[in-house]
């Protein structure tokens, strides 16, 4: 008789125990998954997708999200001007005039460009408005025009180059203003402006509680957290195939919490006698670079990744892979012919190359 209510009363431990389990995991969170792209911000195109309790509560997220990219946008323009805002083309237009009080953000992006100026050895240059200007000029007329298509002229760039020293961007953090010292001065941000830019809009986001979520802007991608579909625990993301025109992947990575930035030859570019040049300048030759058809960058930040991809485009293997060592993330170093470089951090989370266990399709 003991025997059987010690039993008994087990039965009953186990069954109220059992009851408490299914009471927790029918209040356990439980995610849906959602997409949403929109087209503006940055001149490019968005994708987000990722996993909340409801489409209310990701539409929140995808709001914070585009609303702090249209505002950086305006910020970080070098072309357009916006009524009661003084951006970077303000700066620009104030060259060897005065300082200009502007808001953190750009103030905060222009300490993040001469870091990088530092960080690269050289190759980002925020300061390289100028010489970047002549270019941009160039490929567009050789666009509209390809028959006629020319290279600026060799002494155009170097008189540029003249005008491009970083050391000409003061910033003063206390009274809040930027301030190139020299008439003719003028910065591009367009090596760093976007990546920094998405980062701030996801810790918005992940501020509001969104925790897992891919954002790709244009390239400029971004992790948080992992999927939430019971299949894959890391996000699968494809390196396009610079090769193909980036039509196709190259490879697949699988990243959480990371982001992923590439600099290639086969976006914006132009011809001129049959041979295509692009819109990565080399600051040392102040012509287009053109040691690799692409490098792509992971890091912890997009930020980072973004800068990082432009400085490795432009420098040596060994001089780029000396950087990460420092600054910290993977990459990977695409040839023309096809062939590739890696870190063995890139080769631990690439499928091609790691032969890592996971499903081929990209999120």
């Amino acid at each position: 008789m003991i025997g059987m209510v010690t039993i008994t009363r087990n039965i009953i431990k186990i069954t109220a125990l059992c009851l408490m389990l299914a009471a927790l995991c029918s209040c356990a969170p439980k995610y849906a998954r959602f997409e949403e792209s929109f087209t503006g911000e940055f001149d490019t195109y968005t994708v987000i997708v990722g996993y909340a309790h409801s489409k209310k509560e990701f539409d929140g997220y995808v709001k914070i999200i585009r609303d702090r990219l249209l505002d950086l946008h305006q910020k970080y323009d070098i072309y357009n001007s916006y009524e009661g805002i003084n951006n970077i083309k303000t700066i620009n237009e104030n060259a060897g005039i005065s300082p200009v009080a502007v808001d953190k953000d750009i103030i905060e992006l222009l300490k993040f460009g001469k870091q990088a100026y530092d960080d690269t050895n050289g190759a980002v240059n925020i300061a390289l408005g100028p010489v970047l200007r002549i270019w941009h000029s160039y490929r567009n007329m050789g666009l509209e025009d390809p028959e006629n298509a020319k290279l600026p002229p060799v002494y155009a760039l170097r008189d540029a180059a003249e005008l491009s020293c970083i050391d000409g961007l003061l910033i003063d953090e206390v009274a809040g203003t930027a301030y190139l010292t020299e008439k003719g001065m003028s910065l591009d941000v367009g090596a760093v402006a976007k990546g920094f830019a998405v980062q701030l809009a996801v810790n918005d986001a992940k501020e509001a509680g969104m925790t897992f979520a891919l954002v790709n802007a244009g390239g400029d991608v971004v992790s948080v957290g992992g999927p939430r579909d019971g299949i894959r625990e890391r996000w699968a993301i494809g390196v396009q195939d610079p090769i193909k025109g980036g039509q196709d992947i190259f490879d697949t990575v699988y990243v959480n919490d990371a982001s992923i930035a590439t600099s290639g030859n086969y976006q914006r570019y132009y011809t001129v006698g049959g041979k295509r040049y692009n819109h990565i300048i080399d600051t040392e030759t102040l012509m287009p670079a053109e040691r690799f058809a692409s490098v792509t960058v992971i890091a912890e930040g997009s930020g980072i990744a973004d800068m990082l991809s432009t400085g490795l485009f432009i420098l040596p293997v060994d001089e780029g892979k000396a950087i990460l060592s420092k600054a910290g993330g993977e990459a990977v170093w695409i040839h023309h012919d096809g062939t590739a470089e890696m870190t063995p951090g890139y080769e631990k989370i690439s499928k091609t190359f790691g032969g890592l266990p996971h499903e081929s399709s990209c999120v």
